[in-house]
């Protein structure tokens, strides 16, 4: 049985009540639990309020207020926070798999003068990703603005764009480790800040995606 637009907007003001204040996460859940009370309804002839109650009965640990990655004062429903969650592991595994890649690779070099062109040359790479994430995630900034859609994507993203200023010193500092020991650390740090400059682009991409991906509809 499918809901009438004013039922599925009541689902909507409940989501918003609970905290689910992201769009895209709004509407993965909007979704399911539409489709779970229009099955309760046609397979066992509960009016709308009786499947609502129901279904939402289930759902109530979901919506339980959890402090939020990095925070001490900001909660959000716990389905947020799972979501965050799955983001973060995406980009440590993302990250580990890079560092491990250049770390293995690095150990191949066949003597220090080798190494160290290994350096310079991630180092170089490094620089111009730097430089291009920022000038992107301006670009991003500037198309994100002028949209009223929020997504976790963007919350990930907004976060992020103040913190990038950090690295700079590191960037575009020319003092490398000659020491094996300390290269070793090095090498596959620099490949975790790739992988750091390269999400902050993503979760941009991602938003801007989703909000047209919205004005379409």
């Amino acid at each position: 049985m499918k809901l009438t637009t004013e039922q599925i907007e009541c689902i909507n003001q409940t989501l918003v009540k609970k905290g689910v204040k992201f769009d895209d996460l709004k509407m993965e859940v909007l979704d399911h639990i539409a489709s779970q009370i229009e099955y309760e309804m046609t397979a066992t002839q509960k009016t709308f309020p009786e499947a609502y109650n129901q279904v939402f009965e289930r759902w109530n640990a979901e919506f339980k207020p959890t402090r939020a990655f990095f925070s001490l004062n900001t909660y959000y429903p716990k389905l947020a926070r799972s979501k965050f969650g799955n983001q973060i592991k995406l980009e440590i595994i993302t990250a580990i798999t890079i560092a491990a890649v250049l770390f293995f690779s690095f150990q191949l070099m066949s003597d220090s003068n080798a190494k160290l062109q290994f350096i310079l040359w991630i180092k170089k790479l490094l620089l111009y990703t730097y430089i291009g994430t920022i000038l992107s995630m301006l670009v991003f900034k500037f198309f994100n603005a002028k949209s009223k859609v929020s997504s976790t994507y963007k919350h990930s993203f907004d976060m992020r764009f103040s913190v990038i200023i950090i690295w700079l010193g590191f960037v575009f500092t020319d003092n490398i480790p000659h020491d094996t020991t300390n290269q070793n650390i090095f090498v596959p740090g620099m490949g975790c800040l790739f992988v750091y400059l390269l999400f902050n682009l993503y979760w941009g991409f991602k938003h801007y995606q989703f909000q047209k991906k919205i004005s379409i509809q």
